[in-house]
């Protein structure tokens, strides 16, 4: 029998090495019959500077035809849920989909006239990377082609949204919506909690369990405290 796989695609800023990325790496130890990877999108900062929507989906490609995955599912934090929702639309072959807190679409979490004005005059624009500590040059090209990414896409798989009523990046109000036009293949759970979500980790692991998995919650996640609503 085949091992399952279960790929983490991380952030806007992020890295495989992310806090979720080494949560579930631990967690994923105990389990010999899952096989778990985090891509790393922008290896060194100037992976960073030139990267695209486009170009993320197609490293994502040439990733998973690099290694070989085979009965994938893929967890996509915030941008992540992005390309993962592209990749699977594009090349299938991703059995189901997890996403946090997810930019269903280029600019779910809202840009500023004046700063995309600016952005584009100056040509870069600086972000701070949390994996390489400090502020990183990302080019205008990225908005540009991110224009072609405007419209969420119907989903080819079964997904589960954990979004934080709290999240001030990704308004909760676009994953509302997604469910609310896909109730056959998108299922939302609420969560009183902000973007980043690295404080329900554990409450993220059980979903990854009884969702990804398809193993049974316990019943200790059953009555996790997390005040959560599922749509």
């Amino acid at each position: 029998m085949e091992k399952k796989t279960v790929l983490l695609l991380h952030g806007f800023a992020s890295s495989g090495q992310s806090t979720k990325a080494q949560y579930l790496r631990e967690r994923f130890k105990a389990l010999p019959q899952v096989e778990f990877q985090a891509i790393d999108f922008n290896p060194t900062p100037r992976d960073f500077e030139y990267m695209t929507v486009t170009g993320l989906i197609n490293r994502l490609r040439q990733y998973v035809l690099d290694h070989r995955l085979k009965n994938l599912s893929l967890i996509g934090s915030s941008l992540g849920g992005l390309i993962g929702l592209h990749y699977a639309h594009r090349f299938g072959g991703v059995e189901k989909m997890l996403l946090l807190a997810p930019g269903l679409s280029w600019l779910s979490g809202g840009l500023s006239e004046n700063g995309l004005e600016q952005w584009k005059k100056a040509g870069v624009g600086p972000v701070f990377h949390y994996a390489f500590e400090k502020a990183l040059p990302v080019r205008y090209d990225l908005h540009v082609d991110g224009l072609c990414y405007l419209e969420p896409i119907p989903p080819t798989t079964p997904i589960t949204i954990i979004h934080g009523r709290n999240d001030d990046v990704v308004p909760i109000d676009n994953s509302r919506k997604y469910a609310a036009d896909f109730p056959d293949k998108v299922r939302l759970i609420e969560v009183d909690a902000d973007h980043t979500l690295n404080d329900l980790l554990p409450f993220i692991w059980e979903h990854v369990q009884s969702f990804l998995l398809d193993t049974e919650l316990s019943q200790k996640a059953c009555f996790a405290s997390t005040n959560t609503t599922a749509n």
